[in-house]
């Protein structure tokens, strides 16, 4: 009788335990996926201070009076990088150019050797179909060879 009733007890225990463990895992779950939001909204909270504090220190330089010279000394500097990135383009530009022509030239190659491989693909066939004729009339000389045999 005792091992009747230690089933069921084994088995709603065994339950008990299963739910327990996994609410346990549940919350750790969920703790952690607070963690992780916390964390998340800190990065963007110290990502937005530093933009903040870029814009303010940025805009105090930008309060700052610079003598004349300094002035045509940067409009120098950014005109220099300007020509700078327009040679770049341009050298890209010419690249790409100089790419488009190769590859038009490659096609175009490629056009003009197509006949030639269609040509000695029909010299090919042309060949093989001459050698199958020749090969069907030694057949056929063969076999009038062993009729006159046999006779």
């Amino acid at each position: 009788m005792t091992k009747f009733y230690s089933r069921p007890v084994i088995v709603v225990l065994s339950a008990c335990l299963f739910f327990a463990a996994r609410s346990a895992g549940a919350q750790e779950n969920y703790r952690l996926q607070q963690n992780l939001d916390q964390l998340q909204q800190q990065q963007q909270i110290d990502q937005l201070q530093r933009e903040q504090d870029k814009n303010q220190l940025q805009q105090q330089l930008n309060e700052i009076p610079r003598p004349p010279a300094e002035g045509m000394q940067r409009q120098q500097q950014l005109n220099e990088l300007q020509q700078q990135t327009d040679q770049f383009q341009l050298e890209q530009q010419q690249n790409q150019l100089r790419q488009q022509q190769q590859l038009d030239q490659l096609r175009e190659q490629e056009q003009l050797n197509q006949p030639p491989r269609q040509q000695r693909l029909d010299q090919f066939r042309t060949d093989q179909q001459l050698q199958q004729l020749q090969q069907q009339q030694q057949i056929e000389q063969l076999q009038e060879q062993q009729q006159k045999l046999r006779e």
